[in-house]
């Protein structure tokens, strides 16, 4: 076998290690380890940010044409970023009511059955289906039912709207400062899993990138709404 498609199956293998991690994060949830499914799930983004890189730098479409890794990495992302998080926020109590379960569930099922859920100028089109990290701050922050609700809600709404949120590993519009930010972020979510009893300041600190995240994406679909110029990248 060529060198070239030696190394595309072991970025494909690379890919598929998120479903096997994620599959242990689901074993864990379902034993009542939360701390310890999220931690695998934290993981697995990890693994779901950087593959494509390795696969872009492989050239693994053209080393091997027959198969395709955009949707074994399609399945992961809806197995670790939809099914374990609405899981974990079920069987946690995490909303007043099971039936709230539904808003991620028909929204991701949305965004995953677009045809332009990626469009061609690298951007996500509707809310990513960032459940997981969803489910995470509901468990650390436990909020009153009414924001429970609405921190699902208003997601839920959002990936219905064809608004453009930034691709960091694809599209170098503030790449790097993504990058930075979401490894500072991951480090010190990996250090609050870690803690037992997390200090709440902590978490709500960690809340700036997602925040950071957000508001850039609105800021950037906003200037090409308006065909002005994109800043410098």
């Amino acid at each position: 076998m060529p060198q070239r498609q030696v190394a595309a199956w072991l970025v494909h293998l690379y890919t598929a290690s998120g479903g096997v991690i994620g599959m242990f994060a689901l074993y864990a949830a379902a034993e009542g380890q939360t701390r310890v499914a999220f931690l695998l799930l934290v993981v697995t983004m990890l693994i779901d940010g950087t593959d494509g890189i390795l696969a872009r730098r492989v050239n693994v479409r053209r080393a091997l044409p027959n198969f395709d890794g955009s949707m074994v990495d399609n399945v992961i992302d809806v197995f670790t970023y939809v099914w374990i998080p609405v899981f974990i926020i079920w069987q946690q109590g995490l909303l007043p009511h099971p039936a709230w379960t539904i808003v991620p569930i028909l929204s991701a099922l949305y965004a995953y059955g677009q045809t332009n859920m990626k469009s061609e100028d690298a951007f996500f089109i509707g809310f990513p289906s960032y459940w997981n990290g969803i489910a995470l701050y509901l468990y650390w922050l436990r909020p009153e039912p009414a924001i429970a609700v609405l921190m699902v809600l208003i997601p839920g709404i959002l990936s219905f709207i064809p608004t453009r949120y930034l691709y960091p590993s694809k599209n170098p519009l503030w790449s790097k400062t993504n990058w930075i930010l979401s490894l500072i972020w991951a480090t010190l979510i990996l250090y609050l899993l870690l803690q037992e009893s997390p200090d709440r300041q902590l978490v709500l600190l960690s809340l700036l990138y997602p925040l950071f995240y957000m508001l850039s994406s609105f800021y950037v679909d906003r200037r090409l709404r308006l065909g002005k110029p994109l800043p410098n990248r």
